[in-house]
């Protein structure tokens, strides 16, 4: 089953995770999908930069899939599941090719920490983000932090990240979350139409700048915090607030 739709528009590689009847929730089959996806479009010399969204107009992403991962419960079975999509985040962050997560709807979670792995994030009007992982128990555990605070004012990451709030389009906007909203109307054209206009130079100009913005970056140390991340994740995995919200959650979409 393809979970993962790899399409061309112009000079853009379009990948799209596509469970629109699980609201386009990260199961092991969308980590393997996406992994290969972006290595493939990332090696290709006709792809100028990359394009992440989601199926449908509701969810862009709603992070990891509660139910493909019930069975883990322990801090070293939820690890190697973490570590396995946070080397996805690791993919997109240092592509060498500028990357754009457009937000067909809400992003939340993992669905969020997603976003923040990529260079620029467009969103349509009255959709919701979060870093809501507070709210059950767990931090970021893909590397979410880590990557909001490299691109975001440190008191607004932390804010949004302690908060564990969802936060309008605008709000997190003017928080430097979010790079564009679109018009409600016509939001998709409205959206193509801004990456289009902000990646229009050649693809050798927009892979220098974003080696040179890489080269900026003290790659080891961000990886290092990414991993303290993941395992610090993995060990409130293993706590029965975390239990008890996976099992409230199952129960309610019984």
């Amino acid at each position: 089953m393809t979970s993962v739709i790899t399409t061309q528009r112009n000079q853009a590689a379009i990948i799209t995770i596509h469970r629109p009847e699980q609201r386009n929730a990260i199961n092991f089959e969308v980590m393997d999908q996406l992994s290969q996806a972006i290595e493939t479009v990332e090696a290709d010399d006709r792809i100028s930069y990359i394009v992440l969204t989601g199926s449908g107009d509701k969810v862009f992403c709603s992070g990891g899939d509660v139910r493909a991962f019930q069975e883990l419960r322990t801090e070293d079975q939820a690890y190697p599941m973490l570590r396995k999509m946070g080397n996805v985040l690791d993919q997109l962050f240092f592509c060498k090719k500028p990357t754009v997560a457009l937000l067909n709807g809400h992003a939340v979670g993992g669905g969020l920490e997603l976003a923040m792995a990529c260079d620029y994030r467009i969103a349509r009007k009255n959709t919701k983000v979060g870093f809501i992982q507070g709210s059950i128990g767990l931090t970021t555990g893909w590397g979410g932090s880590t990557y909001a605070l490299t691109r975001m004012n440190h008191a607004e990451a932390l804010k949004m990240l302690m908060s564990a709030d969802r936060y309008s389009s605008e709000e997190a906007f003017l928080s430097g979350c979010l790079t564009y909203i679109t018009d409600d109307l016509l939001w998709e054209e409205d959206a193509y139409r801004y990456i289009e206009n902000l990646l229009k130079r050649s693809p050798l100009i927009l892979s220098s700048y974003k080696t040179y913005w890489l080269n900026s970056l003290d790659s080891h140390l961000i990886r290092h915090r990414v991993e303290e991340e993941i395992r610090s994740c993995a060990r409130l995995w293993d706590t029965e607030e975390h239990h008890q919200a996976v099992k409230a959650f199952l129960n309610k979409n019984s």
